[in-house]
């Protein structure tokens, strides 16, 4: 074998093709680009490296010798200089089952991964190799192949990818049940297990994996009340105080710990977490008490009876809307629950039916942690209500296992070196209570004697139960499946043939004698035959692939939609007499709920048990089947696969015991089934007992996560069963096995994938059973893997027949986009609004890019004979349905010339195939006939913010969503558009949104509080008129930058003076002098007023004193300006010209007479004083129509273009500071305006410094000024408020994507230096990392102007319980000491005007105090010209710091009464406006705050306190200040408002003295 000398290459050498390997063309003369090489060193032939040849280069001509990527060969410890040996391989035998990819700091939208793992097929990946695409970047974590894990591979269609992030949002919820404050078995508080041990581990992995999540932790429980009616508590309970199915009255609280943080270290939060512990009992128990009020006594629940399934549905409500308020730097949402318990909870159906739905369909991914021992059976169970348990009979406790959630049992360092001494692992904890009743009754047994000596015949007397008969009646099957045989005696393990009769054992003694064990058939743990069977006769039975919702008042019935059902024994009935039979009633004593105290002997009592449906026995879970559905199937393609291909957790563990061989022996007849299936002898590999105590238990550290985990010798590969099926290895298996996996042995499960689908567990392939030992599945709860893209279930073509709705639409985009073609551009400047339409090949794939985004997965099925059966459906009519070739993973079946191609998608019960024939696309949709119905669960509870003092009251509601709903046909539309024309965005599209503000930077108040030289954080001054102008100068440059637009070199040096200006040249070059010119002292002469405007725009257009102009580039005619350029070169240049008013009016003028134009054509465009572009006309070249093209109604798409309003004495000339102010009434009022002198700021925009009727006259709405008509507006202009426009945001002009991509952008029309700036950016066709970056540029390009650039939530207020919001996030009211603010009389502020006016005058008395803290307008206000008052917008009472880190609302001081509980309807909460709402938000705060509440007493004064959680570490700098300055801001502020030191009293006292002034 032929043998190369291997050399290095440094990265920097790969060149452009990215080459890992390097080979000499003539050494390989069978290689060609794309093929794959296997690298190996003769002496270590396990180790072995594949690489791909990318490129065949020219100038590598060593002999005998290849390259490797320097970075590649150290970590696969290749040597240089030493031989090595090069093989070319086969792909397909080194393909990879699945790929886990890495990426942090980035957003990912489900079109990216689909996008990305495009781009990798078939090319060969190894560990930890960088991967760029798109500007998407990730790393190889893991690989998997054949069950195994392996350093390199060759991804393929039809390989598994996995993408993991270690910065996602996650919420950890702490059950703050009664078993906390227990002891675990090592001495160990729960609390202290779970704080000291789990979450110390969980930090400590998060630093390892270098993991940056945005966290929320929340501490939660329920308070029951020994109380019998509702009047037993005080009125304001009423409004949280709730009632379960037992009649039980009890309070669910919400302790918010951090909310949003991105920590390093979680030292200080652990310390939080401890202090709260030790008072939170105090707290909420007490909670009502400490207010003094008197109240039940009350009592901590456990963790069954906990509100568990309540806080799932609280993080859903945030999780639910990742369109909103989108980040650039997270991707992943997981919920994670700690709680004491073993992971048993007793759950209302309906609301489990809502939680799973909800939770499935968002692809969040719900971790449950338990602190309790693992039980004897499955976990995570769910027990329902027993709502009828008293009125009606009911066999059994009715439990389900949920499958939608993954769940670990965490083990403690102290367990792990307790169970290191033991023999025996305890599994089960009494409750404390239980011990007591036992000791109970064991003294009570003592007493009367029967504990006493008797003889075992006394035992042996005692009546006889027959335990296993009661079982097999509560689990039996549904009442339909019983096969009709006339009548047949019952059957029992006790049963002697005597004449013909049975004799039944009375005692106990007797059932010794006459028992035979019972055998264990094959169809208790594998397949159902009979109920298959019976549903073939019968023609009514329905499809397994849908069930048809309950219509009850509870919900759904859980266990149908499940698709529960037992497993039935084929049995010859000759065994009747020796088995235990499942199917028939008994005819001897049974207990519990198998039995009928009206006697089930009856005919009534036999037909009532035959309505009733199996119920699922949690300690045998491996007996129910469960019908396929696309819901089990949504997050299969995110587990490995062992070598039998069953999809496994590695965290589940089977313990075994080699010393005791029971633990190997199985029936004769399963071990006949699985041999009957695999048709190969079954081994059992054993591991080597251990040279100690062999059933000692060894703790071992799991290659994978470096957990300690408690078991017997057990597997370390993810198996499932207890023997395993040996067959001969496979030429692939055998190949990969070379490529890094260690040889292991693998305990392999009894029945192959496809016949049979388990019903416990996530996956639906892994066998439970009662010696798993589940360990913690640090994994997901480190690096949470997003919802997989692609599944592997599709509907049978019967169930597609008889219970979906087949429709469909067809796209034609060629059609749609024939006028481009038919009547393209001519010029290059119309090519720049005109964008080229998408060829009908990028509209589908787009058409599926947008439906992956939107939570549907693409259905792969394997391409193997067997997967014919599955009947997947091509359409080839309209509605017409036939059966189809086998799905492949892309489903491409036809030439590329033809262009057909087909994707099937899937969401829950709907499903999408998106076809393309030649030209043409066809959506065809399945809906199920009968849709799940609309759920709703309103909800109350109390909640305290990290920020706020008491414990709030709130409510909310949980709902499923209905996705039949979503409009698709017009989203399909838009994207053919390209979002132009008449389809644009909708909210009910789900667009992606985010919201950003501009803010003055450099402030010295902030920068004087975070050096510490001021401890106060009143210190901000108003800004001079100087810094005003440099902030309108740098917004201008600002907004120059966004446009992409330059000015031209300047030539010229700008006068300064305004006295006098140089001769003005003419359009032509020649000079021209006008005969009104004035000459001063120094010769020079000047423009002034009456200058005629064809000089004063030949002195404009001066190359070397005039106007400066923006450079000439595609899409703007030539000589074009800067409103706001042109506004400032008339007040240096004109003598008379002192005013922006003056300035504007002059411009105006020539406009009137066609010297100037807007640029995009419109004469009616009015000149507005701004960022607004217009242009120099040249009558003598265009004297048609005197512009340099016609009217482009798209130019508004594709400039953003703001109005400035000016300060007022640029404004216009005012002779008098001051302005007085009559009301209506005979009272004189004093002024609105503020006090120019001191530290008192303006009002919120420059426009209030104006009486109301000079800016009602000096205002103009920007629509009615631009003119452009109706018929000529697309629907960004249709969209357009007086306060906001729209414009078209170019993502991708590096062309840095794999596809045409575009967004908009919703901005403030107008802009005030004292003002924010609003940006927000909307998108449907963008890739998450293009987008991050664009915006990270503005953020940049914004400090060179004097701005910066934050995010800011979509709403700063968002109420608790709005439906978009987060249930656990609400403002915080600081209130105002009333009793200080009053005047020289003693009399309440502003108490002789009259309601209306005193409201004015109070906000304008908050505003002045905000203002001194830094805080500044979200939004200028527009006057109104009717009604001489400032138009309402929502925004216009909210402020934002100038550092953008915090928020301030002013509601109107008149505060209703606190509402009752009978407020709190859906319908109700609709009718009320936003600040209806937040007023009773604030009303039951204040509640909470004076702790009484009287119709008498008035509403309090105060402010909304909120914070930017969208400004992250990533967005911090100097400006905005850290975490300790937004805390020390917050406490200052409520110490001022709290008039500590007399603060407020003084700033009174204070502003009362300037108003008299």
């Amino acid at each position: 074998m032929k043998t190369f000398k291997l050399a290095r290459h440094s990265q920097k050498l790969q060149g452009k093709h990215g080459n890992d390997i390097i080979i000499n063309p003539k050494d390989f003369p069978n290689v060609a680009v794309g093929d794959v090489l296997e690298i190996y060193h003769p002496e270590e032939d396990d180790s072995r490296l594949l690489l791909q040849i990318n490129f065949l280069p020219d100038d590598f001509q060593q002999k005998d010798t290849i390259s490797i990527e320097q970075s590649i060969a150290t970590a696969f410890k290749f040597q240089s200089f030493k031989d090595v040996i090069v093989n070319k391989v086969d792909p397909k035998s080194v393909a990879l089952d699945l790929v886990e990819l890495l990426f942090k700091d980035q957003y990912f939208s489900r079109s990216d991964m689909w996008r990305m793992g495009n781009s990798m097929k078939n090319s060969c990946v190894y560990l930890n190799k960088i991967i760029t695409y798109s500007m998407m970047r990730v790393h190889v974590n893991e690989l998997w192949a054949k069950g195994e894990r392996v350093t390199c591979g060759v991804i393929t269609g039809d390989t598994r990818i996995v993408y993991r992030s270690p910065t996602a949002v996650i919420q950890i919820s702490i059950q703050m049940s009664s078993e906390m404050w227990d002891f675990d078995f090592n001495g160990d508080l729960y609390f202290e297990k779970a704080v000291n041990g789990f979450l110390t581990d969980l930090f400590a992995k998060w630093k390892e994996q270098n993991c940056l999540h945005d966290v929320t932790i929340v501490l939660f429980s329920r308070t029951f009340y020994d109380a019998q009616s509702r009047d037993e508590f005080p009125p304001h309970m009423l409004d949280c105080l709730q009632q379960d199915y037992l009649g039980r009255f009890y309070e669910d609280f919400y302790r918010v710990v951090v909310q949003n943080e991105r920590y390093e270290d979680w030292t200080g939060t652990m310390k939080q977490l401890k202090k709260l512990f030790n008072e939170y009992l105090q707290h909420v128990l007490h909670h009502h008490e400490n207010q003094g009020y008197t109240v039940p006594k009350a009592r901590n629940s456990t963790a069954a009876q906990g509100n568990f399934l309540e806080t799932l549905n609280m993080s859903l409500n945030l999780f639910e809307k990742p369109y909103i308020d989108r980040n650039f730097d997270r991707t992943g949402k997981v919920s994670i629950v700690i709680t004491p318990g073993a992971g048993v909870f007793e759950v209302d159906r309906e609301l489990t039916n809502i939680t799973k739905q909800r939770t499935i369909d968002c692809g969040v991914g719900s971790d449950l942690v338990c602190m309790g021992e693992q039980p004897l059976h499955a976990a995570p169970l769910f027990k329902f209500h027993s709502k009828t348990a008293q009125s009606s009979l009911e066999v059994g406790d009715d439990y389900n296992i949920p499958h939608w959630m993954n769940h670990s049992f965490y083990t403690s360092k102290n367990q792990a070196q307790s169970y290191c001494n033991r023999t025996f692992v305890p599994r089960i904890k009494l409750p404390p209570q239980m011990l007591e009743k036992r000791n109970d009754v064991k003294k009570t047994k003592t007493e009367t004697g029967l504990l006493a000596a008797s003889s075992c015949e006394s035992d042996d007397n005692f009546t006889f139960v027959d335990y296993d008969e009661f079982d097999a009646q509560v689990f039996k099957l549904p009442a339909k499946t019983i096969p009709s045989l006339g009548f047949v005696r019952s059957t029992s393990l006790y049963q002697h043939t005597q004449h013909g009769g049975k004799k039944h054992p009375r005692t106990l003694k007797e059932a010794r004698l006459m028992h035979t064990p019972r055998s264990r058939h094959v169809s208790d743990d594998t397949c159902m035959f009979m109920l298959e069977k019976s549903e073939r006769k019968s023609g009514l039975a329905t499809s397994s692939a849908i069930s048809i919702p309950s219509q009850s008042s509870s919900g759904d019935d859980l266990s149908s939609s499940l698709g529960c059902y037992p497993v039935l024994e084929k049995k010859n009935y000759k065994d009747l007499a020796d088995s235990d039979s499942e199917d028939f009633l008994p005819k001897r004593p049974v207990v519990g709920s198998a039995g009928s105290p009206l006697g089930h002997h009856s005919k009534r009592h036999h037909m009532m048990l035959k309505k009733r449906r199996a119920l699922i026995n949690p300690f045998a879970p491996s007996r129910m089947q469960f019908k396929m559905t696309s819901n089990r199937r949504r997050w299969v393609h995110a587990f490995p696969r062992d070598p039998q291909g069953v999809a496994v957790q590695t965290h589940h563990f089977h313990n075994y015991s080699y010393q005791d061989s029971s633990a190997f022996n199985m029936s004769s007849s399963l071990r006949e089934v699985a041999e009957l299936e695999v048709k190969t002898p079954i081994t059992v590999k054993k591991k080597l007992a251990s040279s100690t105590k062999e059933s000692a238990l060894d703790f071992q550290v799991t290659e994978e996560s470096g957990e300690i985990t408690g078991t017997h010798h057990y597997s370390a590969s993810p198996s499932v069963s207890s023997f395993q099926m040996s067959s001969p290895h496979s030429s692939g298996s055998h190949e990969l096995s070379k490529y890094g996996s260690p040889g292991r042995t693998f305990i392999q499960q009894s029945v192959l994938q496809g016949q049979r689908s388990w019903l416990w567990g996530p996956t639906g392939e892994q066998m439970w059973s009662p010696d798993m030992t589940t360990g913690v599945d640090w994994k997901s709860l480190t690096i949470p893997a997003s919802l997989p893209i692609t599944t592997d279930y599709f509907p049978e073509k019967r169930s597609l027949q008889t219970d979906y709705v087949v429709s469909d639409y067809n796209l034609l985009p060629d059609d749609i986009s024939s006028d481009y073609f038919m009547n393209p551009p001519v010029t290059e400047d119309e090519k720049v609004y005109r964008k080229v339409p998408l060829n009908t090949y990028d509209v589908f794939k787009e058409l599926v890019s947008q439906r992956l985004a939107q939570g549907f997965q693409l259905i792969l099925v394997p391409n193997t004979p067997a997967a014919s059966s599955n009947t997947v459906c091509s359409i080839s009519s309209a509605n017409q349905l036939s059966s189809s070739p086998q799905l492949s993973g892309l489903l491409r079946g036809m030439p590329v010339a033809e262009q057909e191609e087909k994707y099937y998608l899937s969401i829950g019960r709907i499903f999408h195939q998106v076809s393309l024939v030649n030209r043409t696309i066809t959506v065809t949709r399945f809906r199920p006939r009968h849709p799940n119905p609309q759920m709703c669960y309103s909800y109350r509870y109390r909640f305290q913010a990290p920020d706020s003092n008491s414990y709030d009251s709130s409510w909310s509601e949980f709902h499923n969503e209905k996705l039949e709903s979503y409009n698709w046909n017009y989203l399909d539309q838009y994207i053919c558009t390209r979002g132009e024309g008449e389809f644009g965005l909708l909210e009910s599209l789900k667009f992606w949104r985010s919201r950003f503000f501009l803010l003055p930077c450099n402030n010295a108040g902030t920068k004087k509080i975070i050096e510490g030289k001021c401890p106060r954080g009143d210190v901000y001054e108003e800004m001079s008129k100087q810094e005003l102008k440099q902030m309108t100068s740098g917004f201008i440059r600002y907004i120059e930058i966004l446009n992409k637009l330059r000015k031209a070199l300047p030539s010229r040096k700008q006068k300064l003076s305004g006295d006098s200006s140089s001769v003005q040249s003419g359009a032509d070059g020649h000079a021209a002098k006008a005969p009104d010119l004035h000459v001063d002292s120094t010769g020079e002469e000047q423009l002034n007023q009456s200058s005629s405007l064809q000089k004063i725009a030949e002195a404009m257009l001066d190359s070397n004193f005039g106007l400066p102009m923006l450079a000439k580039q595609l899409g703007i005619p030539e000589h074009t300006f800067i409103s706001a350029d042109a506004v400032s070169w008339c007040l240096q240049n004109i003598k008379g010209v002192r005013t922006i008013r003056s300035a504007v009016s002059l411009l105006q003028s020539m406009l009137d007479e066609c010297f100037i134009c807007h640029a995009s054509g419109n004469i009616n465009h009015k000149m507005i004083y701004g960022f607004y572009l217009y242009h120099f006309i040249f009558k003598d070249k265009n004297k048609a129509d005197g512009s340099t093209f016609g009217v482009n109604s798209l130019f508004q798409n594709e400039q953003c273009e703001v109005a400035i309003l000016p300060v007022k004495e640029d404004w216009d000339e005012i002779s008098s500071p001051t302005f007085s102010n009559t009301s209506s009434n005979s009272i004189n009022t004093p002024p609105l305006t503020t006090p120019t002198a001191g530290f008192y700021l303006r009002s919120s925009s420059e426009q209030n410094d104006l009486p109301e009727s000079t800016q009602a006259d000096s205002f103009e709405d920007w629509r009615v000024q631009t003119g452009l008509p109706v018929g000529y507006q697309t629907w960004r202009q249709q969209s357009a408020t007086l306060f906001h426009k729209y414009v078209n945001v170019d993502t991708d002009a590096n062309g840095r994507s794999d596809r045409p991509e575009w967004a908009t952008a919703r901005y403030h029309a107008y802009y005030s230096p004292k003002c924010a700036f609003e940006v927000q950016v909307q998108w449907m066709v963008s890739t998450g990392p293009v987008l991050g970056d664009l915006i990270t540029g503005w953020a940049r390009k914004a400090g060179a102007c004097g701005l910066h650039l934050v995010p800011v939530p979509c709403d700063p207020f968002a109420l608790p319980t709005a439906l978009d919001s987060d249930p656990l996030r609400g403002p915080i009211f600081v209130p105002l000491l009333n009793d200080v603010i009053v005047d020289e009389k003693g009399s309440p502020l502003f108490c002789e005007y009259d309601a209306e006016y005193r409201q004015k005058k109070m906000t304008h008395f908050q505003e002045t105090i905000i203002k001194r803290f830094g805080f500044m307008p979200t939004c200028v206000r527009i006057p109104n010209k009717s009604q001489s008052s400032f138009t309402q917008y929502e925004d216009q009472q909210q402020y934002v710091h100038c550092s953008g880190g915090m928020f301030v609302l002013i509601e109107d001081s008149q505060i209703p009464i606190k509402p009752t509980a009978s407020e709190y309807t859906t319908n109700s909460l609709n009718k009320k406006s936003s600040s209806e709402l937040r007023k009773d938000y604030i009303a039951r705060q204040s509640s909470q705050i004076i702790h009484q509440y009287s119709h008498e007493q008035e509403g309090k004064i105060g402010f909304l306190w909120s914070w930017n959680f969208m400004l992250s570490k990533r967005w911090r700098s100097g400006n905005t200040g850290d975490e300790f300055f937004q805390d020390n801001m917050l406490a200052d502020f409520r110490a001022f408002c709290s008039n500590k030191d007399n603060r407020l009293t003084h700033f009174v006292q204070s502003y009362l003295k300037e108003l008299d002034q």
